[in-house]
Formats: structure tokens, sequence, C-alpha cells
């Protein structure tokens, strides 16, 4: 395939294009002072000057709540149906590297032992079109769990952003026939690159190490948990805006008579999470549910699914109102 160009003045050409073929386009956009993922009609839409748009795009994927069932009552039965998926062809435009590559950990756990269809036919239907990042901030850490701005580890289309215009990489066959489906749009050509931003490593992480520690299940009650998260306050902020966090819960909602059953996020920081109905809680401190968060991103994720369980965005760093700093707990851990 030709070297292939967008024209950034073509963008509103490609939102039209997706929009009229009945897509919906996504894409980082200013609203309240924040960039953030949300579905956009035009190109005067598009936030041109960011980091990392505020939420992740997973919510387009895996929404906060969503209807899976229904229900009546009856009198000796009740009535359970089932809802349709809802998974419109979608572009999601301008997604970093790091975030894209949150999606084989979000799949594997959503085709482990059952395979959640409100999950992968949205994913099925979505195209993902990632920006190479051209400025950062000390909170990225991409290059830390081996990941750069360089990475096509998710997409489907991979930008670089080159003075007017992006260049244009195909990654997957969806990306292909995204390419094919709008070609009107896209041009042949080459230009020059602007540099990308790349974090600097953090020198004092060894992954590998965390890997060896945590799989010591000694750790479990070593003192440096509650020292080094001692001012998390379990507001959940980190766990919601996380690109590869999905912990849900399912909840009946409804009267007594007819009712929804519906999928919604949840996080293992908050002091519920693991409550049992006798009272008990095995993570009743906020030291051990952060812990848990650690070892799921560190752990559980890699071993079980082969995938990352943290791709180094940093989005969690960005809202903890306590500050409480991921990497300074990798660096502890790497000792």
């Amino acid at each position: 395939m030709a070297d292939k160009i967008l024209k950034k003045e073509k963008l509103g050409a490609l939102i039209e294009s997706v929009t009229g073929k009945g897509g919906r386009f996504v894409a980082p956009t200013t609203d309240a002072h924040q960039v953030v993922f949300k579905k956009i009609k035009s190109a005067d839409e598009v936030a041109g000057d960011y980091i990392l748009a505020r939420n992740s795009f997973k919510e387009f994927l895996f929404p906060q709540t969503e209807v899976v069932a229904e229900f009546t009552m009856g009198k000796d039965s009740v009535d359970m149906r089932g809802v349709e998926v809802h998974a419109p062809q979608t572009v999601v435009f301008g997604a970093r590297p790091c975030e894209a590559a949150s999606l084989a950990g979000m799949r594997a756990l959503f085709t482990w032992d059952f395979v959640d269809e409100f999950y992968t036919k949205r994913e099925e239907n979505t195209v993902v079109v990632t920006v190479g990042c051209t400025k950062g901030d000390d909170a990225c850490f991409c290059t830390t769990v081996n990941l750069s701005p360089e990475s096509t580890e998710g997409a489907d289309v991979y930008l670089r952003e080159a003075g007017d215009s992006y260049t244009v990489k195909v990654i997957s066959e969806k990306g292909k026939k995204f390419l094919e489906a709008h070609a009107a749009v896209f041009g042949e050509g080459k230009a020059k690159e602007d540099a990308l931003f790349m974090p600097e490593k953090i020198k004092e992480v060894d992954l590998a190490k965390v890997s060896a520690r945590l799989k010591d299940k000694g750790h479990y009650d070593d003192p440096v948990w509650a020292k080094l998260t001692r001012k998390c306050i379990g507001c959940g902020a980190c766990t919601f805006v996380c690109p590869t966090c999905r912990c849900f819960d399912m909840v009946d909602e409804g009267t007594a008579f007819e009712g929804e059953r519906r999928k919604n996020w949840d996080s293992c920081q908050y002091d519920t999470f693991t409550l049992h109905a006798s009272g008990h809680n095995p993570r009743e401190h906020q030291h051990q549910r952060w812990r848990n968060r650690f070892m799921c991103k560190f752990h559980f994720y890699p071993e079980k699914f082969s995938s990352k369980g943290c791709v180094g965005c940093g989005r969690c760093i960005r809202v903890c109102p306590v500050r409480l700093d991921i990497t300074e707990v990798m660096v502890e851990f790497s000792k």
C-alpha cells in the first residue's frame, strides 16, 4: 500500500463520511475546561492541543451503566428477558498509543470463561485510530511498562502528526477496510513527521522484580503497603479513569412488579467492594484494597491473561486528590 496521509483540513470530511454511513465518531473534545472523549459531529469540536483525554474511551465499549435484562414479576414466576446489545459502528479518533494497548486485557477478561457480547460486539464494531504523542507531562510513564508513543498495540490505524497533516499507518485488517471505506478522504504522499514526546523511563523500576515479589504471598502483610498508601481516601477516581480497570456489579432496579438488571461500574477501592453479607470484610483497611489494585495491574493480569494491567498513561496520578503516585510503589517493589 502506498504511503497515505490525512490532511487536517480533511478531518471534517472524515467525520461526515463516518456519520453519513450511520456510524458515530468519538474524539477528544473540550468540555467544562477539560479534554474528554465524546461523540462529536464536526471537526471544530476536536481538541488539537492535549496530552491525554481525562476519561478513557473504554466507556464506549464498556459503558458505566447498561441494561442487560428486563424482568416482570408474576404471581408464581419471574419473566426474565435479555436485551439486544447496542453496538453501533464507531470510530475512536485521537486515542493515545498507551490506552489502545489496554484493549487486549479487556478482551481477555470479557472472553475468559464466558463471552460477554455486550463488550465484544462493541469492540468488533469499533475502529481505533491512535495519534502518536507530541507532548506529555511528568505523569506519563508508558516507556516504564514497555510501551511508547510509537506503540501500535490495540490500534487499527496509527497516525503521526506532520505539520498540517497526519501520516497514516494501517495496523489491522479492520484498519485497512476503514481506509477503503473512506478512501476519498485520504491522500497519497509523504510528510515530515513532528517529533514525538518520549517519556523518560523510570530507571529504578524493574518489572521482573515487581512480579517476583508479588508472586511471594509473604508480601501480603508487608507494612510497606500501609506506609506507601496511607493517604488513599478510597474515592475510586483512579479506577474510573483507568483504561484497564473493568470491575462491575450487577444490580436489579425497578419496582415490585417489573424492573431491569443493570451492569454498573464498580471499584475495588470502595470499602463495600468485598463486604460480605455477614459483615466480614477480608479487605477492611484501605491499604489492603490499594494492594489489590496494584496486584491486579502487575500480577493478576500479566499472569492470568498475559496482557498489560497497566499501560503507563498516568491518569490515576493526575486525578488522585491526594497525589498517590503508583510509580512510587513500583519503585519500592523493584528493590
